[in-house]
């Protein structure tokens, strides 16, 4: 049985761009994804709205904090780890360039294969990290991400770099899938549908 950890923000967790509500388990990308990978794959969700990599980082701060984050890392050993994260980041409030972003996804890795350096640990898995989807400066969130579309395109050169640095796998779900149109952060069904799809279809070169 091969355990993958889904960590990441609202898109992630299934947040709908209708109503702002969870989509249930079967309409969100982490279960699509394990219905596609067959039954010698369990994933599991750990998704959790407005989390980021810079403000309050996952090793460090009470939404995502370490408290958080190591009960999976010590669970049970893990095949594999994808990290989707960055868009809580392109928030105006925030002022980052997408470098800066990157810089925080650098010492999420780090923390997390030092994390697994220590003799006492299961043995370290792989990582596959995910430049999350572009952001429409739009609608309700006109103002809280305004600038962002630049940006988040820009998440695709470093994160990548990154990965590459690091040995972690990357994919870029950019040129797989989009936020919805008319809200421009949330994914729609068929959008969580696309991104288990290529997904699956990436896993299954890793394995």
């Amino acid at each position: 049985m091969h355990h993958i950890l889904c960590f990441g923000d609202s898109n992630t967790y299934g947040i709908s761009p209708e109503n702002g509500k969870r989509y249930a388990e079967h309409l969100r990308w982490p279960i699509r994804l394990q219905q596609a990978l067959g039954a010698t794959f369990q994933l599991i969700e750990a998704g959790q709205p407005n989390r980021t990599l810079v403000d309050k980082p996952p090793f460090d701060g009470d939404v995502s904090g370490v408290q958080y984050l190591k009960p999976y890392l010590n669970a049970q050993p893990l095949a594999l780890i994808i990290i989707m994260l960055g868009t809580n980041d392109l928030k105006a409030r925030y002022h980052l360039s997408a470098t800066a972003i990157g810089s925080g996804l650098h010492s999420l890795i780090n923390a997390i294969q030092n994390h697994y350096q220590q003799p006492t640990q299961l043995p370290q898995p792989k990582l596959l990290i995910l430049c999350p989807p572009e952001v429409y400066a739009i609608g309700q969130y006109q103002r809280i991400y305004a600038g962002a579309n630049e940006k988040a395109k820009q998440l695709g050169p470093v994160f990548g770099h990154i990965a590459q640095q690091t040995q972690c796998d990357f994919f870029n779900t950019q040129s797989h899938i989009q936020p919805c149109a008319i809200e421009g952060v949330h994914l729609a069904p068929e959008q969580h549908a696309a991104l288990a799809h290529h997904l699956a279809q990436h896993l299954l070169t890793m394995f």
